[in-house]
């Protein structure tokens, strides 16, 4: 009689994208204290004074006074009214979410309005570029800090709630290093790649406009496709404790061994998301209405936070069968296993 090896039993499945939504809304609903951050942000976006801008985009507006080429032309006054629309309602608070995915979700950090029930709110001008880099620098840090607070809350109730074999978030301090150093790594690579970018863009400029759009287009589309392949690096500092560099090749990994289950994933935060944001939106900002769409807004993103969490979890599961079948087949682990691991290296 054949004996069935136990590595040959059949193992369990990872969940779907609907399950793993269930189960996100289910922690939120038995938790809903996990979105009173979140709330207290977009509170303070809403009711508190604002960091404005204004002077600074008077002081330097000159530099772009009037477009190169009669070609260019759509694109400067395209440009010149977003400059309008940031001077006039933007408030650099908006920083406190740097992140616009797996970080403290705000609704008001996308609203430009100015209005509060209460009547208008002060003023607090930057006319000065150093002092506004300061600005920038402490927000981002500061909110990065509430980004790693709102995700260890969020990752060990999730670790608790789904029983699952991980070792969750380190505390908070720790996880806000590594969020920094993520931030630094991603930003010395952008910065690196937008100077021979530009110098590109200005030379395509100047040969046509046309030529300048599709470029233009076709860095757009990698940007998606590596933001796409990096949607696991948050989940596995996360839940793995990984550093950043280790968090972002297992993502890699991650989204080649299923870019079906990814892009359902991907596809569902954003329909489900902006979809809500819509209605979240509709309250008049100048009435207490406002409160409704926050508590929504808080309340659903927070379960979709979980959710990714869950689904990142349920991936290391198949991630573990592919490496139990290179195990029996005897060949070595291909990078796309090595992800399995991360959790008992760490």
């Amino acid at each position: 009689m054949n004996e069935q090896h136990p590595s040959q039993e059949t193992p369990r499945q990872p969940a779907g994208v609907v399950s793993c939504l269930t189960t996100g809304f289910e922690i939120i609903a038995h938790h809903p204290q996990l979105a009173l951050l979140p709330a207290l942000l977009d509170l303070y976006l809403w009711l508190g004074p604002r960091l404005s801008i204004a002077p600074l985009i008077a002081a330097t507006r000159q530099w772009w006074a009037e477009a190169p080429s009669p070609e260019m032309a759509p694109i400067y006054q395209t440009f010149n009214l977003l400059l309008d629309e940031l001077a006039t309602n933007y408030n650099l608070f908006a920083l406190l979410k740097p992140a616009p995915f797996l970080g403290v979700p705000a609704l008001m950090a996308e609203r430009l309005t100015l209005a509060r029930p209460f009547g208008p709110r002060p003023d607090l001008p930057v006319s000065d570029l150093g002092m506004a880099l300061a600005w920038v620098c402490v927000l981002i840090g500061v909110g990065l800090g509430l980004n790693a607070l709102y995700l260890w809350q969020v990752g060990r109730r999730v670790v608790s709630e789904t029983e699952t074999a991980v070792p969750g978030p380190v505390e908070p301090a720790k996880l806000w290093g590594n969020l920094l150093r993520l931030t630094m790594l991603l930003l010395v690579t952008f910065f690196m790649l937008i100077t021979p970018g530009s110098m590109v863009l200005l030379i395509l400029t100047a040969i046509s406009a046309t030529i300048a759009g599709l470029f233009i287009m076709l860095v757009l589309s990698l940007v998606f496709f590596v933001l796409f392949h990096l949607v696991y690096t948050v989940p596995g500092m996360v839940q793995l404790r990984q550093p950043p560099l280790q968090a972002l090749r297992d993502s890699l990994s991650l989204a080649r061994v299923d870019p079906l289950g990814t892009t359902g994933l991907v596809l569902m935060l954003i329909v489900i998301s902006q979809g809500l944001n819509f209605v979240w939106a509709l309250p008049d900002p100048a009435t207490w209405a406002t409160v409704v769409g926050i508590m929504g807004h808080a309340l659903v993103s927070t379960a979709l936070t979980a959710t990714v969490l869950i689904f990142y979890q349920e991936r290391l599961v198949q991630l573990e069968i592919l490496q139990r079948a290179y195990t029996t087949r005897g060949e070595p682990a291909q990078d796309a296993a090595q992800a399995a691991h991360s959790h008992t290296d760490t």
